[in-house]
């Protein structure tokens, strides 16, 4: 077991409180439990994969799955780079999802605002109190997580990107603790059984397989945990979210003159995978949707023979 670490909220000085609850980690591709070791890291017995706490985030990420990742990671990067979103300040990571009306994603933030007050009213009430123990799968910048330990809540946000600009890295802005932990969310270096809730927050559309990714999601369970799914966008047919991810790519590979385009994931999610995919697990997926602002509901009602194909609906997804 990893020993907690002392942790210094931002802007508070010399101040330092205890580190948030750690959970029982195991390696992520043996699923064994890992044993401390004399450096205060853990280490798998069958593999000999390290888990460790490094510049306040615990890396769990195999190197095999590192290097898998590493073409994407940096189109990822270069892409929000071009999009202007990673030179936040500490302020403004403090404040997602609320930002400046002038910022140039702000109906997508608006969008955001609107899911997670979904996500308090459906996801939480579904767990119900006290203080419930959250895995973020997919979290960037941990903003839910940050949002979650403001109310109380245990949370752990994961992702593969540590980025100090645009991911796990972001996590040292927020006044109260919680877990950062780089890992594939294929993949997750936890023992079973320990969350009460899992959410996935603008990320489940870059998996592979999100059947298997809310399978994998769902072992982190309590067998009456909570699967939660926010802002990927869903269609009724896959041809529709075909279409969107190739009109994607092609935009991609223009504006940021790239040779070669990474498909991240399956890029969309369906009404029908969704729901087969959490009975699979045991569990009964409700859609709310999110509407967002009237000058955007009526530019997406007349978009549909300009884009060639039916737009994507977003909101929340809870499967209890």
């Amino acid at each position: 077991m990893l020993r907690p670490a002392l942790h210094q909220p931002a802007g508070s000085g010399a101040e330092t409180t205890l580190a948030p609850w750690v959970p029982r980690f195991a390696c992520p591709e043996c699923r064994v439990a890992v044993a401390a070791d004399r450096e205060g890291g853990a280490v798998c017995p069958v593999c000999g994969h390290r888990i460790e706490l490094r510049d306040g985030i615990y890396r769990g990420l195999t190197p095999r799955r590192a290097e898998a990742a590493a073409s994407f990671v940096r189109q990822y990067r270069l892409v929000r780079e071009g999009e202007g979103r990673r030179a936040a300040t500490a302020e403004e990571y403090r404040r997602l999802p609320d930002v400046a009306r002038s910022d140039r994603h702000a109906i997508e933030w608006r969008l955001r605002r609107e899911s997670w007050a979904h996500f308090q009213r459906w996801a939480m009430s579904a767990v119900g109190p006290p203080a419930a123990r959250v895995i973020e799968l997919g979290a960037g910048c941990g903003w839910l997580s940050h949002r979650l330990a403001l109310l109380g809540h245990s949370a752990v946000a994961v992702d593969c990107l540590d980025d100090a600009a645009d991911g796990l890295g972001a996590c040292r802005h927020a006044p109260i603790p919680f877990m950062a932990v780089q890992a594939d969310f294929d993949a997750l270096p936890f023992e079973p059984g320990q969350f009460d809730l899992a959410a996935f927050a603008g990320s489940l559309h870059y998996a592979a397989e999100p059947a298997a990714t809310l399978a994998e999601a769902a072992r982190m369970l309590t067998p009456c945990g909570v699967i939660a799914v926010l802002d990927s966008p869903v269609f009724a047919r896959d041809a529709d979210g075909e279409a969107m991810v190739a009109a994607h790519l092609r935009s991609m590979a223009a504006t940021h003159a790239l040779e070669r385009v990474t498909r991240a994931g399956r890029g969309f999610l369906t009404f029908m995978s969704v729901e087969r995919a959490c009975e699979a697990v045991g569990r009964r997926a409700t859609f709310y949707k999110t509407r967002g602002p009237l000058t955007w509901r009526m530019r997406r009602a007349f978009a549909g023979p300009r884009l060639g194909r039916a737009p994507a609906a977003f909101g929340l997804w809870v499967a209890r």
